[in-house]
């Protein structure tokens, strides 16, 4: 007979995402050059798209390093809700859905529908 699995102890933290943060940035960069090339007047050496692509290049730079600065803070912020469980491995036995039958994925959508 085999001795149950011993319990583990699991670290959860939650953490900001980086990539959503990063896009962010980007997207704050081109809205800025957006502004700035309509509100400043206009060159006639350079065409609109082509100010609004260098402005865009131009200002994603320092937005995402802000994003990643925005990003640091948030994350050295969240270790303060680290928190920390006891885990225990799951057999087949002890699921809690191995106990209730399974409903057939027609019934729930026709239960999902009627509401």
């Amino acid at each position: 007979m085999s001795s149950p699995a011993p319990h583990r102890q699991v670290t959860v933290r939650p953490t900001p995402k980086l990539i959503p943060l990063l896009v962010l940035g980007a997207a704050a960069a081109v809205v800025v050059a957006l502004v700035v090339t309509f509100v400043t007047p206009s060159s006639p050496d350079y065409s609109l798209f082509a100010s609004v692509g260098y402005l865009t290049f131009l200002f994603s730079i320092p937005g995402l390093l802000l994003a990643a600065v925005v990003w640091l803070v948030l994350e050295r912020r969240s270790r303060r809700h680290t928190r920390t469980y006891e885990a225990e491995p799951l057999t087949p036995a002890s699921r809690p859905e191995a106990d209730t039958p399974e409903t057939p994925s027609a019934e729930r959508s026709a239960d999902h529908d009627s509401r």
